[in-house]
């Protein structure tokens, strides 16, 4: 095998113009790359063009190479997801379940397939999911005779109601205990409680309990706070309870940080009262005030509170005025950084309050428009060019992101507006050609897999192992040249 210094392979097999001495030595070239020969199968496991026959021998590698990543992390296309769930290495099967977005009628079939383990992980994942699989096969792996698969049936979407409350009196305790729920509870026949309350099984009495347990109402008054032992309880009571004035007025002064922080965000709490916190020695506590929703912009404005660095929830008040524009626009132009980069949550912005926001001075506010899908196309392009972070990737996926003229972007210095220029429709075979020699990965393999791209030169990055699993990946790649590629790999037909 070539080591990774060595030189890019030229391919000339697929040129009309090269001779048969020169296809002859390209093919011995190519057949020795090992290396090449494992991108090209992971980039035509992954072509959403390549045909059926293309995909079935493609899976007759063993193993199939990364194929823990691509199977079961890439949303497969579905001709690639019907030969997966017909492998007949359970092994397979098994990654390909593990997908989230293995299309449902295929999950369908691997959560009857043949393989205990398969059928598990497949009906496993449709319920984490939320995936609904046909109600015909809900009941059926509800009353089936694997007691693993009725356990994980009863927490499916979909399942019928009489299913679901079927499993409730079920010959195996797990699936007893799954089916039992504050919404199962009050539905199931009175003998039926009765048994699952005196049941041998404790996973089934323990369901009962939590199906059947009431919390006791947080203490709100002096008396209640200092009986009330938990201390988890006496925070929540200090950030949610309707506290009685005496009891607000003790906690202001509480010497647990933790619940002054309660007190500060408590709705029920009066601003006047909150506001005695806005001086806290807590930074946590002061920050809390002046988020509140009943504090004025001249109040905010007087607390000296400081952001900590990362990412924040969006105030409850704040989500709760995402549907009213008049509100937006007076959150969005509010002094606390929080509170407007709340504002670019919504899932939909007033044009003026996006201008606002666009030109806003915090980086992260107009970040966060950005990631919602809110930003104009240029402020796209200048965030995607300067993130960093984890979130950089979704921006170029953005609905105003492709736009004309991104294609003047292609000599810059700039390694990711090089990149955008290949998301300018109107960007021609030329573009794309020029941008395919470029030596950043990230331009490269955009280039390669670019439907735009000139044949011969897709050809060609074919040889080059940077690029090659791209170049596989090609929509454009004839069927006839896939089939070549399989045949230099020396994959069985």
């Amino acid at each position: 095998m070539p080591n990774g210094d060595a030189q890019p392979t030229q391919v000339a097999f697929d040129s009309p113009e090269a001779s048969e001495t020169a296809r002859a030595e390209a093919l011995r070239t190519l057949a020795v790359d090992t290396s090449l020969h494992t991108e090209w199968i992971v980039g035509l496991a992954t072509n959403r063009e390549a045909p059926y026959e293309v995909l079935r021998r493609v899976f007759t590698v063993d193993p199939l190479p990364e194929a823990r990543y691509w199977l079961t992390y890439s949303a497969p296309a579905p001709r690639a997801a019907e030969v997966a769930v017909a492998h007949p290495d359970p092994r397979v099967r098994v990654m390909a379940a593990e997908n989230p977005c293995l299309p449902p009628e295929s999950r369908a079939v691997l959560a009857e397939d043949p393989d205990p383990k398969v059928r598990r992980v497949a009906v496993m994942v449709a319920r984490e999911s939320g995936v609904e699989l046909p109600v015909e096969l809900t009941v059926r792996l509800a009353t089936g005779p694997e007691p693993r698969l009725r356990h994980l049936a009863a927490g499916l979407p979909g399942l019928p109601d009489t299913a679901r409350l079927a499993l409730a009196e079920d010959d195996d305790p797990r699936v007893r205990a799954a089916a039992i729920t504050p919404w199962s509870w009050s539905r199931l026949r009175p003998e039926v409680r009765a048994s699952a309350e005196a049941d041998p099984d404790p996973r089934v009495r323990e369901a009962v309990r939590r199906a059947t347990h009431v919390d006791a109402p947080l203490p709100a008054t002096v008396e209640d706070f200092l009986a009330e032992a938990d201390g988890r309880r006496r925070r929540d009571a200090a950030s949610t309870a309707p506290l009685d004035a005496a009891l607000a007025a003790l906690l202001v002064d509480h010497e647990d940080s933790s619940v002054r922080h309660g007190v500060a965000r408590n709705p029920h709490v009066p601003a006047a009262l909150a506001l005695r916190l806005g001086a806290d020695r807590d930074l946590f506590v002061r920050l809390a005030v002046s988020l509140r929703a009943d504090v004025t912009e001249e109040q905010r404005a007087a607390i000296d509170y400081t952001v900590p660095p990362g990412r924040h929830p969006v105030p409850g008040w704040v989500e709760e005025r995402f549907g009213d524009p008049d509100a937006l626009r007076e959150i969005a132009a509010s002094s606390h950084v929080l509170l407007r980069r709340g504002v670019t949550c919504a899932p939909a912005l007033p044009a003026d309050v996006i201008e606002r926001l666009t030109a806003d001075e915090d980086y992260f506010v107009r970040l966060m428009l950005c990631e919602n899908d809110h930003a104009p196309h240029e402020l796209l392009v200048e965030m995607f060019a300067d993130w960093n972070g984890l979130s950089r990737g979704m921006l170029a996926r953005r609905s105003n992101f492709a736009r004309p003229g991104l294609a003047r972007f292609a000599d810059d210095s700039n390694a990711r507006l090089r990149y955008a220029a290949l998301f300018d429709p109107r960007g021609g075979q030329d573009l794309v050609e020029r941008l395919s020699h470029d030596e950043e990965e990230l331009v490269g393999r955009r280039a390669a897999a670019d439907p735009r791209l000139p044949r011969q030169r897709l050809v060609e990055l074919l040889g080059e192992r940077r690029v090659a699993r791209a170049a596989a990946r090609n929509p454009t790649l004839p069927a006839a040249l896939m089939r070549q590629l399989l045949d230099v790999a020396g994959v069985d037909r």
